[in-house]
């Protein structure tokens, strides 16, 4: 078997990862103009579009398990093909948590989003939408540029992802003592929380990339050490 086979399978299947994360992310920044915007259509594409990511986790996994059987690669080959196939499907999830924020959107109430009282609300959007959008973008550069001549990249994602658990916690908390202020915007209330959980998980999940390629990388699950 030529060598330069399998290597450039395992170029399109980089190529087809690096693809499908930048659906991902395009899917992100529609469900966050959705919240700004209130565009029922673009909250509607949003969730359809989720279709196509199921679609193209599904094919690159199929394409993933025939690499595995027709060539049987060994050592970082193999590595890389496996850390592939647990990176499509933290994508996939990734997805579905832009088309829940579209999905939990649409229960909103119209009016309050240009309130004077939720604007730090859709700011904490904004802000942990730009953050997430790019963290995966890191993420996918370390994944697609090599680990090692992007390993600073890490500690940049883990500062972001730690800065949007903070903000999570206080928006919640802000969110729970304005409704006991006002219980006629309660049922807003609610959904703003849901949402800014789905976007703390997304967060969650480009990071777990990161980590995936550190252990693809270096051989070892850095995540219980201390300096991790």
């Amino acid at each position: 078997m030529p060598v330069n086979v399998l290597d450039n399978e395992l170029a399109k299947l980089k190529k087809n990862v690096v693809e499908m994360s930048e659906i991902v992310n395009n899917q992100l920044n529609n469900a966050t103009i959705f919240l700004f915007e209130r565009d029922k259509k673009l909250a509607e594409d949003t969730i359809k579009n989720d279709l196509k990511v199921n679609q193209t986790e599904v094919g690159i996994n199929e394409n993933c398990i025939k690499l595995l059987a027709l060539y049987q690669p060994e050592a970082a080959d193999l590595m890389f093909i496996t850390t592939s196939m647990k990176i499509i499907t933290d994508l996939e999830r990734m997805g579905d948590l832009c088309a829940s924020i579209c999905q939990i959107g649409l229960k909103l109430t119209d009016g309050s989003s240009s309130s004077e009282e939720f604007k730090c609300i859709y700011s904490y959007f904004e802000d942990v939408a730009r953050r997430g959008d790019e963290m995966l973008k890191m993420a996918i550069k370390m994944y697609s540029d090599g680990v090692k001549d992007n390993i600073g990249l890490k500690d940049i994602i883990i500062k972001d992802e730690n800065v949007i658990d903070v903000l999570s916690h206080k928006i919640v908390v802000d969110i729970i003592n304005n409704s006991l202020n006002n219980l006629k915007a309660l049922e807003n209330n609610i959904t703003y929380i849901f949402i800014a959980r789905k976007y703390e998980r997304f967060a969650d999940h480009a990071q777990k990339i990161m980590e995936l390629l550190l252990y693809m990388d270096l051989g070892k699950d850095l995540r219980n050490l201390p300096e991790f």
